[in-house]
């Protein structure tokens, strides 16, 4: 069951590393150890190396209780080292830890948000950010759930897709013809459990119930329900009974085949298979976006025992809170948050030290939300001395559930913002002093070395950047990341084209005037024709006016760029001939 051990490779490792007596040690050490770790349902080196990081004195704890001694375990424990050191010498990587997390997380204050100009790379950050917030594991059972809910990425499913996937299961293995009961079938499945889990929601039955009746096909006789939306999948019979039509799934549904592939290709996997756990969660915060959708609101949801169309209400939890509660789960507390918040404070605070996991939510594009609205009562919650489990926690109780409620200490909340965005909500000051704010400007440097026709692609943005800060502000500079692919004429072209020019024309709202003195020389932007060109007669009483229009061969002429810096370049010269000193 064990993951295949080099056993030959190891030995002619130590032959080379160790001396001649300790060789078959090492091969013992490493034999016996693997077999105890099976008996303790260690299945993988790397999930033992994992579970010794995350707590170094459990499996020695464990180990001694066995009847073995401590020089055991150190002498068991010396060969799985050098058993790693010897994979990583093959280029094998280890998975990343709970302590190298930690190690890396401690740069990060817990509320940050990356802020500059489009295109300076902040997105690209936070992917980078999430690294250290993803874990690579080991399945550990057969039923192991969080390795099959990390791999089949279920919150990315609807209920009614969920449903879809789970008839769809029923009908390939031919389980009672393919017609499965909502309470002794539909709910006994794995991939609602796992959907259940996840979903927060307090009324999964009813949720999913909702689903398959809007979803119903309109012919179905044992469906009252007026109200259907499509994809019209769902069959109900006298028995009350549940079906999916397989036959149009491809075209209606093809996401719960998806799911359901990728269900059966995991289900299959032997213990020991390696898979991501991904501990945070990533959004986008838009102008619709408030505080029912991150914290808690009140959700419609139909009854399966009302099939009249009569619509009931639920409380449903937003990310933020799900999130919150990932995190707890990191700290080893197994039960609900609002349980959590009802313990005595020094038992919450024994969950929290510095080598509790931590988890994050990334927000994207932050200040195209209502923030304070969005944020509500987290504004004082954040806060990381007010943190659960911090000396001055803070609870309050929530508006809709009345469920005591506060915010983990190993929450990390990361957001961007763009500082050119004109649909921003402005952060008021009071948040603004729970966030530190991490500056990203265009990087030149980083575009110096990319050289296009004899175009230095670097000194052409700074120059750009230069006269937009002066006609404009620094907020309206443009980034690095617009040229980072940029390599030839024809590329670059397309991206002066269809994204620089654009956006300055978003910047400067059609003043073609400040756009070419933003681009210099060049001849990209070209007077039309005049007025009178244009008319025959009666000019005299039409006021002098300039039209513009792009030229788009000028794209294609690298002397365009060239003039975009050079011009500066050569006023800046004879300024200095003309005054050495």
């Amino acid at each position: 069951m064990f993951e295949d051990i080099d056993y030959d490779g190891f030995k002619d490792y130590c032959k080379k590393t160790l001396s001649k007596n300790t060789v078959p040690q090492y091969q013992t050490y490493l034999r016996n150890f693997i077999s105890y770790l099976e008996d303790n349902k260690i299945y993988s080196i790397f999930d033992y190396y994992g579970l010794k990081s995350k707590n170094p004195k459990y499996l020695e704890e464990e180990f001694l209780k066995s009847g073995k001694t401590k020089k055991d375990f150190a002498d068991y424990n010396s060969a799985v080292k050098k058993y790693i050191e010897f994979k990583k010498g093959k280029g094998e990587t280890m998975p990343t830890t709970s302590n190298e997390i930690q190690k890396k997380q401690a740069n990060f204050p817990l509320n940050q948000i990356l802020y500059g100009p489009p295109g300076t790379g902040k997105t690209y950050r936070l992917s980078k950010i999430m690294d250290n917030f993803t874990q690579n594991l080991n399945v550990k059972s057969n039923d192991d759930t969080d390795a099959l809910y990390e791999m089949l990425k279920i919150e990315t499913y609807t209920w009614y897709q969920v449903a879809v996937a789970i008839l769809y299961d029923a009908a390939i293995s031919n389980t009672n013809g393919g017609w499965l009961k909502l309470n002794n079938g539909i709910v006994n499945h794995i991939l609602f459990k796992l959907k259940s889990i996840k979903s927060g929601s307090k009324t999964p039955i009813q949720t999913i119930s909702s689903d398959l009746l809007f979803h119903t096909k309109m012919d179905c006789e044992y469906v009252k329900t007026q109200e259907r939306r499509a994809p019209f999948i769902f069959e109900k019979n006298e028995k009350s009974e549940w079906h999916v039509d397989t036959k149009i799934l491809n075209d209606e549904c093809p996401e719960a085949i998806e799911l359901y592939e990728k269900y059966k290709e995991i289900k299959d996997k032997k213990v020991g298979t390696s898979y991501t756990k991904e501990n945070f969660k990533f959004i986008t915060f838009h102008q619709s976006y408030g505080y029912e959708e991150f914290v808690e609101g009140i959700k419609p949801i139909f009854d399966d025992e009302n099939e009249d169309g009569d619509i009931t209400y639920e409380i449903s939890k937003g990310i933020f809170y799900q999130c919150c509660e990932n995190a707890l789960l990191l700290s080893d507390y197994k039960g609900k948050l609002r349980d959590f918040c009802d313990l005595p404070k020094d038992e919450r605070q024994k969950f929290f030290n510095e080598n509790t996991p931590k988890y994050a939510i990334f927000i994207d594009e932050i200040n195209r939300g209502n923030i304070s609205k969005i944020f509500g009562e987290l504004i004082t919650l954040i806060e990381p001395s007010k943190r659960l489990g911090a000396d001055d926690e803070i609870m309050v109780e929530l508006p809709y559930s009345k469920e005591k409620f506060g915010v983990p200490s190993n929450l990390y909340i990361i957001g961007t913002m763009n500082t050119a965005d004109r649909s921003i909500a402005l952060m008021d000051t009071a948040l603004r002093r729970r966030f530190e704010f991490v500056e990203m400007m265009p990087e030149y440097d980083t575009l110096n070395k990319t050289i296009i026709e004899g175009i230095n692609v670097g000194e052409m943005l700074k120059t750009i950047n230069e006269r937009i800060e002066y006609l404009y502000d620094r907020d309206h500079t443009i980034g690095h990341a617009y040229f980072i692919n940029v390599s030839d004429l024809k590329t670059l072209a397309n991206v002066f084209k269809n994204k620089i020019l654009p956006l300055l024309q978003e910047y400067f709202y059609d003043d073609w005037e400040k756009i070419r003195l933003v681009l210099g020389d060049s001849q990209f932007i070209k007077e039309k024709k005049s007025a009178n060109a244009l008319f025959k007669s009666g000019t005299d009483y039409i006021n002098d006016k300039i039209l513009y229009e792009i030229d788009k061969e000028a794209f294609y002429d690298e002397q365009n760029y060239l003039k975009i810096y050079n011009s500066t370049s050569s006023q800046v010269d004879e300024a200095k001939s003309a005054n050495p000193n």
